[in-house]
């Protein structure tokens, strides 16, 4: 009985504990809920217009971000827009000529001017863009004067300016007065539009205000609206991942001097690696070897092989022949009166003259004793 009730008292315990706990901690903490930012996911770092793809399909259009080695195969039909990340000029004049066609069929190309507008010693860029009068100018970083980094940007659908955020140290030229729309900004333009056909080409002087980090500041995703003409439901692709020029050609477009002068300066080294330093020496004469040695490089190789019992064995049979052949009487004796009549010529015991003609050695030891006793019977015989 008092077993039980122990028992008992212990359980209550545990349970009035675990209840004035709760009611402790439920008294003496507070719930609270706290966001963390855990940073951009592995899609948002690969698609810089990830979230702009989103807000296109919140507005009810249709969106998909689409690589550039796909717009390689072939183009999307001509009754959307395409949103280029970064465009290097097209060196296939058939591609050229097709992204053309696109355009004038009613498509509508967004793109921000690269690098390869620049031209180089003063010579004008080449391609689809610079055709139509496009050149990338750059600010210097280092210039005390101060420049502005939005530019108000007046769009027909919409009744104010919208305010866009554009880098100060980059701006466009236009030289070919072909641009049915441009938008002042530094030294030129921030913005450029020009109509091929029933399609349109919008280039501006960098896009980074449609990425991730930017396009939801200031007007940007407004901007971005009026640009591709919502809510029209019309596709919307975004370009993210634009095909490059391969690695030879931007190294012979931007350093053709030092892959030449780096190609010549290879073919000399590999010239002059080629010439002697001085006479060829005459071929080396290497002594004869002596006879000796050759017989015994031989032994020691037989030894090792089978320690020279087919030899030993040979000279075991050569020797019982010739006793046999000279003695004729011995072909009519058993092996044991044979070894009795030779031992008593040769002057050996008749157990020396078994082991010899009919034994066999283990060791180097016996071999050069039984050797010994057939030396013996030759000489005698």
């Amino acid at each position: 009985m008092t077993e039980r009730l122990l028992r008992l008292l212990a359980v209550a315990i545990v349970i009035g504990g675990t209840i004035w706990g709760g009611y402790w901690f439920r008294h003496h903490f507070e719930w609270a809920t706290r966001a963390v930012r855990s940073g951009y996911t592995e899609t948002a770092l690969r698609d810089p217009f990830l979230a702009a793809e989103r807000f296109v399909d919140k507005m009810g259009d249709h969106a998909s971000s689409v690589a550039g080695t796909r717009l390689r195969r072939s183009l999307p039909p001509a009754d959307g827009v395409l949103v280029v990340y970064r465009f290097w000029e097209i060196s296939d004049a058939r591609r050229q000529q097709a992204l053309r066609h696109w355009i004038e069929a009613g498509g509508r190309l967004i793109v921000a001017a690269d690098d390869s507008l620049l031209g180089q010693h003063g010579t004008r860029a080449k391609g689809f863009l610079a055709q139509l009068g496009v050149h990338l100018k750059l600010a210097g970083a280092d210039s005390k004067r101060k420049r502005p980094d939005t530019a108000a940007i007046k769009f027909a659908e919409y009744p104010r300016p919208l305010q866009i955020h554009f880098s100060p140290y980059r701006y466009l030229e236009e030289t070919g007065r072909k641009a049915t729309a441009a938008v002042p900004w530094g030294d030129g333009y921030c913005l450029l539009q020009y109509r091929l056909g029933d399609g349109l080409v919008t280039v501006l002087s960098d896009n980074d205000f449609l990425t991730n980090r930017q396009i939801g500041k200031y007007d940007h995703a407004l901007a971005l609206a009026l640009l591709t003409g919502l809510p029209q439901h019309a596709p919307v692709w975004f370009v993210h991942d634009v095909e490059m020029p391969a690695l030879p050609a931007v190294i012979w477009q931007y350093a053709a001097t030092v892959v030449t002068a780096g190609a010549v300066a290879l073919l000399l080294w590999l010239w002059h690696m080629g010439g002697r330093l001085g006479p060829l020496l005459p071929p080396q004469q290497r002594p004869r070897r002596d006879l000796g040695e050759h017989l015994e490089a031989s032994a020691n190789f037989l030894w090792r092989l089978d320690s020279a019992q087919q030899l030993f064995r040979a000279n075991q049979l050569r020797l019982e022949q010739s006793w046999l052949n000279k003695h004729y009487l011995l072909r009519a004796m058993t092996r044991e009166q044979r070894c009795v009549w030779i031992a008593a010529r040769a002057g050996l015991s008749q157990r020396a003259v078994e082991r010899a003609l009919y034994g066999e050695y283990r060791v180097e030891r016996d071999f050069v004793e039984l050797s010994g006793y057939l030396q013996i019977l030759d000489m005698t015989l």
